[in-house]
């Protein structure tokens, strides 16, 4: 195949997995047909069968492209008190989300499927969420040593409070109508309450958190 054609057809396939992953997270596996793929990736449905082979294969290719954004930018906590880490890990979380609406709704779709089975792809994202927590419970220690986070604070809870905290922001952001400067706001509000019922207060200061 000359290298023209290589290129049209990588760029065709990769029009394909993203309409697919869109519509898949958009209406489910079941209520997305391979017409409604091709139909709005402007494609015909042989050439979705000569990339894909099928509709399932088709699904788990969207799958792991999904994957590929999902990691964890500690390199950006280098250097910052434990604080301002546990902050930057709760805006990353953020961000990623809203930066990749579709690829979030479609894990939540999927993660809420009870009946389908465990997978690679499925797997995959468990262990970014234990690493994530992981993380957050690992700067929870290190603060409580360093005395920035109180004596009684349990680092492994702490870090299950904000991860259901913020899985629940997310799903509330897919299933209403509110705005992403909603989110943000409830964001900004699990900080700060989450540092005043943690930090030990400095000398001279209120327990209020930072002002």
């Amino acid at each position: 195949m000359p290298e023209s054609e290589q290129i049209d057809s990588l760029q065709a396939r990769e029009k394909i997995l993203a309409t697919a992953s869109r519509l898949f997270s958009e209406q489910g596996y079941e209520n997305t047909s391979l017409a409604q793929v091709a139909r709005q990736a402007k494609v015909s449905k042989a050439l979705i069968f000569w990339h894909f082979d099928s509709k399932e294969k088709l699904y788990r290719s969207a799958l792991r492209k999904t994957l590929e954004p999902y990691f964890i930018d500690v390199d950006g906590l280098e250097g910052l008190g434990e604080r301002e880490q546990i902050e930057r890990l709760i805006d990353l979380f953020y961000d990623f989300v809203h930066e990749n609406v579709d690829s979030v709704r479609f894990f939540l779709n999927l993660t809420l499927q009870v009946d389908r089975q465990q997978d690679e792809v499925l797997g995959r994202v468990q262990e970014l969420y234990r690493v994530f927590r992981k993380s957050l419970a690992e700067i929870f220690e290190s603060g409580r040593r360093h005395g920035v986070f109180r004596d009684g604070t349990q680092p492994e809870r702490e870090a299950g409070l904000i991860m259901a905290a913020l899985a629940g922001l997310l799903i509330q952001h897919f299933r209403s109508d509110g705005s992403p400067d909603d989110a943000r706001d409830l964001i900004e509000h699990l900080k700060t309450t989450l540092f005043q019922r943690l930090l030990v207060p400095a000398v001279g200061s209120t327990p209020a958190g930072r002002p």
